[in-house]
């Protein structure tokens, strides 16, 4: 079966079906939002069901890039009304666009030379779950141990550059204006040079190991192992974790400290590897963190980790330590100068200002005791900030390697956010401050 046959690869087709989806999705939230003024009704309407599922089928069949924004859609706030993100949410999880078995086969048998039945004690040929570049299959070893059988999409990576060549296009239309403030192709480059290292499963297994190095501290965390004669670049084969995902635990409504207890261990596998190693897990969204019977965390999806430059991460680390004394930094602009970050402006105070007042609000968490991320809203006021001053905020230009760091602390909020914690999370930044010293 041609690589093609499964994902749509055609740069205009593809193009062209995610403008259809915008226009459709947007039309009935539009009626939803109106029908629910004039009736005043309180339960979701249909027409949201409705915008999640055209979401998810569009985004399920063209994949790569495409369904990454699904998720991205899903963990945002803002993005969509609740009830439509919760459906987007639900579904992703569902294996969109199922691969046919024989195609499953067919990878497996071209990457690693024989068929599942002869790899594996037993091979399911139904799918567990689908991400964005691939899906898993639940399998058993010749020991008897579980694992998870990660078989990439055929004609994804095809699909995946052609939305890069898209996204490229615009990039360097704006380049060519000769303005600095719109070249954004050093942030295009580092995310597709990211979103490239993903296709590559034997790369995402040594990310894997390098992350488990990283969180070495913390056995609160569990990291599954690669089965390096099971793994190839589009097959990768790892041992099972068992739990729900958080999702589903966020939907299950448990009591606040135990909420709490679940968002500590969310800012163990984000804040903990980044403070000791300078590393950081990039995709932090709800599908990739399971919540195990023990009380562990388990931790997925190491495709997207980014190791930061010493520049850039000594300035961020210094943050997290006056955060975890209660001290919110007084001259965020200056340090982050240090950082890399570039003031296109004739006077910088103005960009230091600017920044300060981001910092004000993001700093929010660590200047009391207790703090609710289900009630503060934090991530709408960053953007409202932001929206006040787009002239202004666009001529602040970070490093390329900032786009994976707040990638990782945005998607980490936002699962705060969603997860509804309140705790001392001031307290938890020491912890992490106190288990990284070396």
């Amino acid at each position: 079966m041609a690589d093609d046959d499964h994902v749509p690869s055609g740069r205009l087709k593809r193009l062209s079906r995610l403008a259809y989806l915008a226009a459709r999705t947007t039309g009935d939230l539009i009626a939803s939002s109106a029908r629910r003024k004039l009736t005043g009704e309180d339960l979701p309407h249909e027409d949201l069901r409705k915008a999640g599922e055209r979401i998810l089928a569009t985004l399920g069949e063209l994949k790569g890039a495409a369904l990454k924004l699904g998720q991205a859609l899903a963990m945002d706030p803002d993005a969509l009304p609740e009830e439509a993100r919760s459906v987007v949410a639900r579904l992703l999880s569902q294996a969109p666009q199922r691969m046919e078995p024989e195609q499953v086969v067919e990878v497996i048998r071209s990457e690693l030379g024989k068929a599942p039945d002869e790899l594996f004690a037993s091979f399911s040929p139904e799918p567990m779950a689908a991400a964005s570049l691939g899906q898993a299959h639940a399998a058993t070893l010749a020991d008897g141990r579980e694992v998870v059988v990660k078989v990439q999409y055929p004609g994804v990576d095809k699909a995946l550059e052609n939305d890069l060549k898209n996204a490229n296009a615009l990039v360097q239309g704006f380049a060519l204006t000769g303005t600095k403030t719109l070249d954004g192709r050093p942030y295009y480059e580092e995310l597709r040079k990211s979103l490239m290292r993903e296709l590559d499963y034997e790369e995402e297994a040594a990310q894997l190991e390098r992350y488990r190095e990283a969180a070495v501290r913390y056995p609160e965390l569990v990291i599954p192992e690669a089965i390096g004669d099971r793994s190839r670049r589009k097959v990768l084969t790892l041992t099972r974790l068992r739990g729900p995902q958080l999702l589903e635990f966020i939907e299950a409504r448990h009591s606040e400290d135990e909420r709490f207890r679940v968002a500590r261990l969310l800012l163990f596998a984000i804040w903990g590897p980044f403070y000791f190693a300078r590393l950081v897990h990039a995709d932090p969204h709800p599908g990739n963190f399971l919540v195990m019977a023990d009380g562990r965390l388990g931790v997925l999806d190491f495709g997207a980790t980014k190791l930061l430059s010493e520049q850039f991460a000594a300035v961020y680390r210094m943050f997290l330590e006056e955060n975890a004394a209660g001290r919110a930094h007084p001259d965020v602009g200056p340090m982050l100068k240090k950082a890399g970050f570039r003031f296109l402006m004739d006077d910088e105070e103005e960009g230091f200002e600017f920044c300060q007042k981001m910092a004000d609000i993001v700093q929010r968490p660590i200047l009391q005791e207790t703090f609710d991320f289900g009630s503060d809203a934090l991530i709408t006021d960053v953007r409202r900030v932001f929206r006040g001053e787009p002239g202004l905020a666009i001529r602040i230009k970070p490093p390329a390697e900032a786009l994976l760091f707040y990638r990782s602390a945005v998607g980490l909020a936002q699962d705060l956010r969603l997860l509804k914690a309140r705790g001392p999370f001031r307290a938890v930044l020491a912890e992490v401050k106190e288990r990284g010293k070396t």
